[in-house]
């Protein structure tokens, strides 16, 4: 007796046969991935690469009295920096990790030289009142000679823009 009325007219393939399929599939897939994982490496290797300049740009603030700021950006690198943007954030005192408060418009440096310090003075809006103690954070913004734009938050490492 015939279970099945359309036995005869499927051909299911061999137990070889099917072991070869997954098998394809089974290669085929681990090359994909192991592509993927390469694919990843050099873009991670490239990013490395292109902020070597960037790593060299730091900026500090310094509070010099209830609304001034001196803020120091630093370029350590040969080349020079272009387009730098500094803003001062107030950093919380009872929640570090919580939302900073920005202390004034952000200030523009057109071209800092390579191996070259540049001072910018912050003044504070009104309703912010700096005491000694607190916290500053800046956040920097520049485009690196190889017109790159690049963000720095404190001493974080900087991260591409855009």
């Amino acid at each position: 007796m015939n279970w099945m009325p359309y036995h005869d007219l499927v051909d299911w393939g061999s137990v070889p046969d099917w072991f070869g399929a997954v098998g394809s599939i089974a290669s085929v897939l681990f090359v994909y991935l192991g592509l993927r994982r390469e694919i990843r490496a050099r873009r991670s290797d490239d990013l490395r690469v292109r902020a070597t300049q960037a790593r060299l740009v730091s900026a500090v603030a310094e509070i010099r009295g209830a609304s001034v700021l001196r803020v120091t950006v630093a370029n350590e690198s040969d080349a020079p920096v272009l387009d730098v943007a500094v803003l001062a954030r107030l950093v919380p005192p009872d929640d570090p990790d919580g939302p900073s408060a920005e202390l004034a418009a952000a200030k523009q440096v057109r071209r800092i030289p390579g191996r070259d310090v540049h001072d910018l003075f912050v003044t504070v809006t009104a309703e912010h009142r700096l005491r000694p103690a607190d916290t500053v954070l800046v956040e920097l913004t520049f485009t690196d000679h190889d017109g790159n734009r690049w963000h720095r938050i404190g001493a974080g490492q900087p991260e591409p823009e855009g």
